[in-house]
């Protein structure tokens, strides 16, 4: 066997290189090998930190179950690599392994968080699982998706880092409330608007709270606001797209004139003035929001059903005979999804910089619970008095988190219109 038909194997990756001179190929491949490596390692690190010295006493315990889970995965993800590779499984039956191994680590989980402090299981379960669960979407991510993301050069790091830095904050929500140094909702726990320290790293705000544990902590209101908001819009928006303008006719005229009347408003002003009608609370904000975002789902889908809808196979499709509900769910449907991703991808950042606009104008939830737009509310109160700390970090962190959601959408942009690139 010649050195160019030889597969680079390591820990995480399997991979044959199929063209290019083999050793710029495989310096490259290490190179992104070991950027990732260090990222990963750097942020484990810092979660095992933060767990040590955690408030609730079994912050380690958390982190490294979690770790294993994502371990587990990791061999179960080499064994799916070993059989397809020898040809023993088929690559669908590959991903049911997975799926099983997700499956049963979920279970294992919430057992354990329910008998190891029974008062609090239902945290500690959802914390258990959601951090095993996200740990193991970055193995995967690492173990097979990079190596074809690499392939598709800039886009694919572009989208991976994007990726990253999503599933990092979100596995820092989801265990955040047994990592956290001090209670987070908890006022008087130092100084009134103490600047960075030994004890509060990140300072304390005007009620005394740490800092450090309402960042680590505030991120889960977004996020939950970003999700569900993000899931009406894409419900509501592509069946509408797909249905109007295939339909065509009054029914796309008049689908078409809401949808613009909808986009003719400025999206923050919109969304403050249903968040307004409808009150606080987090269903509330995400529809003020999904209000705001279904028109651009709807011009996206509706244009490129426009243009599918024309192509022969389709007609070819009609003239045969088929039904309407098939030619959009086998023909048109799946060549307008990838767009319609794409929209769904960027408009994860577009709701949680709305969602933090919301939140600071006073249409969020109370200032007890850990949120990063009341500190962006509060903090810009105290920054005229020089107290920058408190304004800061909440930013930053909302900044990191939308770019992150889009440099996703950008990467899988490209990705998934070649054209781009030409």
């Amino acid at each position: 066997m010649s050195q160019q038909a030889k597969a680079i194997s390591g820990v995480f990756y399997f991979l044959i290189p199929t063209s290019g001179d083999w050793k710029e190929k495989s310096r490259n491949f290490l190179i992104g090998l070991s950027i990732v490596l260090i990222g990963v390692l750097v942020i484990v690190a810092s979660f095992i930190g933060l767990a040590l010295r955690s408030n609730s006493g079994i912050g380690i315990w958390v982190v490294g179950y979690t770790i294993l889970c994502a371990f587990i995965i990791l061999i179960a993800g080499a064994y799916r690599r070993f059989k397809l590779h020898e040809g023993l499984i088929t690559p669908t039956r590959g991903w049911f392994l997975i799926t099983v191994v997700f499956i049963v680590l979920g279970m294992i989980s919430a057992l354990v968080g329910f008998f190891w402090i029974p008062e609090e299981a239902a945290s500690l379960s959802s914390a258990l699982v959601g951090g095993g669960t996200v740990l193991g979407v970055i193995v995967i991510l690492l173990y097979d998706v990079f190596p074809q993301l690499q392939d598709r050069g800039s886009a694919g790091y572009v989208t991976m880092t994007g990726l990253m830095i999503v599933l990092a904050i979100v596995y820092m929500t989801v265990v955040s409330w047994w990592i956290v140094p001090y209670d987070p909702t908890r006022l008087d726990v130092g100084p009134y608007g103490a600047p960075p320290s030994a004890q509060f790293p990140l300072g304390t705000t005007s009620l005394g709270q740490d800092l450090l544990s309402r960042t680590i902590a505030g991120g889960g209101i977004m996020l939950q606001v970003a999700l569900i908001s993000v899931v009406v819009c894409f419900s509501i928006g592509v069946p509408l797209g797909l249905g109007a303008s295939y339909r065509g006719g009054n029914v796309d005229k008049v689908i078409s004139l809401v949808m613009d009347s909808i986009f003719a408003f400025p999206g923050l002003v919109l969304a403050i003035a249903i968040a307004a009608m409808l009150g606080p609370g987090v269903v509330n904000m995400a529809l003020a929001i999904a209000v705001v975002y279904i028109p651009s789902y709807f011009r996206v889908v509706r244009s490129q059903v426009l243009t599918v809808k024309e192509l022969p196979y389709v007609e070819a499709a009609i003239v045969m005979g088929a039904r309407d509900r098939d030619i959009l769910f086998r023909y048109v449907l799946p060549n307008v999804l990838p767009s319609a991703i794409v929209v769904m991808s960027i408009n994860f950042a577009d709701a949680i910089l709305t969602a933090a606009g919301l939140t600071f104008v006073g249409l969020g939830l109370p200032v007890t619970v850990p949120d990063w737009g009341w500190d962006l509310t509060f903090g810009s109160h105290q920054y005229i008095a020089g107290k920058w700390w408190v304004i800061t970090y909440p930013g930053v962190m909302i900044v990191i988190l939308a770019l992150g959601f889009t440099l996703a959408g950008e990467g899988l942009n490209e990705i998934l219109t070649p054209r781009l690139k030409e």
